[in-house]
């Protein structure tokens, strides 16, 4: 391995060491860095080579603008100017393979320096200064990429974003975002394939992991299929899995062993994220073996923001399988007429139930993500096909008297229940349409 101080690089936290750190990347191989506070701008990771950052070691992204990328840097990168977020980047690697970062050290966003304080309307989140870098470390285009035994911290916006990648391994990450950073996602996995993530765990201000279907920018468009997540511990105020956005495929991913704590939504799944998306297919999913803290377990939608009257594409073949866990809102699994979710299936699942507030009813019910919170029961179902409940059990831990049903039905076929303990509510509400 090459020593990074043989290039010029001093980790006092105040030189700033770009161009050294860059000459060193281009010489080739790994680069080491001693334990110390080394200030950077934007480094471009190449092929065969990396960055072990021995424990004690940080990499600090610099609070100057100027040292960071340009917007149009590589054709495929994007920018959000609604989100007030640049297409400014710490580490990039861009259609390079055979990259590693390891070592035990830390990459630091340098997230305070792009905030102000929380904001006076909305303490939950910090205020924007007038600009902010975008992902922290980015992948795209990629093959043969290990994140192994980091922490990656204090990014001002997505961790570690891989877009397009193939042949993955991320293990043993620590993430720390501060609950308060909008927009503060772990890791977003979009349009990636042969993806292993293992052991990690993750404390973020949004999205704790993401698979994405978003493939309009990629030179090489891929599905998003292949992915394994599994042993990870994750907490978020928002959600720990989002499965969707985009436009294009996701598919075959297994989520398993996986404990979920002080989180809002365990498992969010939508086809259609923002008005003028198309939205994407989503098949083949499996979620096994998660413990779950959570406010609401999970949701199935055709949009993320209400049900529309559009043309949405299909949600299917998504099973749940030996969910436990407490939580105070309800289970949504719905779309509109002219979408497709279907072959829904919760098995040894175990749920306990508490609160019962923010409750509304009605055939006309549908969920968003930001506003309706609970039906008046476990599981609301609108307009989806082929739901099964296999070995299911819900305990309610309150005498609310707005809890009325386990599950409301409408414009649904029956589901199948089989060996379910509904805690003696109702089973339905509504009227079942075959």
């Amino acid at each position: 391995m090459r020593n990074v101080q043989d290039f010029g690089a001093v980790g006092d936290g105040a030189t700033m060491n770009t161009a050294a750190i860059q000459k060193a990347i281009d010489a080739g191989g790994m680069i080491y860095f001693p334990p110390g506070i080394y200030l950077s701008g934007t480094l471009y990771l190449k092929s065969n080579g990396g960055l072990h950052l021995a424990p004690g070691a940080v990499l600090r992204a610099s609070p100057n603008p100027k040292d960071y990328n340009a917007d149009n840097a590589f054709p495929q990168n994007s920018f959000s100017p609604k989100e007030n977020v640049s297409g400014a980047h710490f580490i990039i690697a861009i259609e390079q393979r055979d990259i590693v970062i390891t070592g035990g050290g830390m990459i630091d966003g340098n997230r305070k320096a792009f905030y102000r304080e929380p904001r006076q309307d909305y303490p939950a989140k910090f205020q924007l200064g007038e600009w902010r870098p975008g992902q922290m470390v980015y992948f795209c285009e990629c093959e043969n990429v290990r994140v192994t035994d980091m922490e990656l911290n204090h990014a001002p916006y997505w961790t570690l974003f891989l877009h397009g990648c193939e042949r993955v391994t991320l293990s043993g990450i620590r993430i720390w975002n501060d609950y308060c950073t909008p927009n503060g996602d772990g890791i977003d996995i979009d349009c990636c394939r042969f993806v292993t993530v293992s052991s990690c765990i993750i404390h973020s201000g949004d999205d704790c992991i993401t698979l994405r279907g978003n493939d309009k920018k990629l030179k090489r468009p891929l599905p998003c299929e292949h992915v394994t997540i599994s042993n990870c511990i994750l907490s978020t105020p928002c959600n720990a899995f989002r499965i969707g956005v985009g436009n294009g495929l996701i598919r075959n991913c297994i989520l398993s062993n996986i404990v979920m704590e002080n989180t809002r939504t365990g498992i969010q799944i939508n086809s259609r994220y923002s008005p003028d998306s198309e939205g994407v297919t989503i098949e083949n999913i499996m979620f096994c073996d998660i413990l779950m803290d959570v406010k609401r377990p999970l949701a199935v939608c055709s949009d993320v923001r209400g049900v529309h009257d559009q043309e949405i594409k299909p949600i299917r073949n998504i099973v749940f399988r030996n969910l436990n866990g407490n939580a105070c809102w309800s289970c949504f699994v719905e779309s509109n007429r002219r979408g497709d979710i279907r072959d829904i299936v919760f098995s040894g699942m175990k749920l306990r139930y508490s609160g019962g507030e923010d409750v509304e009813e009605g055939s006309g019910l549908t969920y968003a993500e930001f506003g309706t919170k609970n039906a008046p029961a476990a599981f609301h179902l609108a307009n989806a096909e082929e739901v099964t409940f296999r070995d299911v059990k819900i305990e309610w831990n309150t005498d609310s008297p707005n809890w009325k049903y386990a599950v409301m039905a409408f414009n649904t076929p029956e589901p199948q229940i089989h060996g379910c303990d509904f805690g003696k509510k109702n089973l339905f509400d509504g009227e079942l349409q075959g």
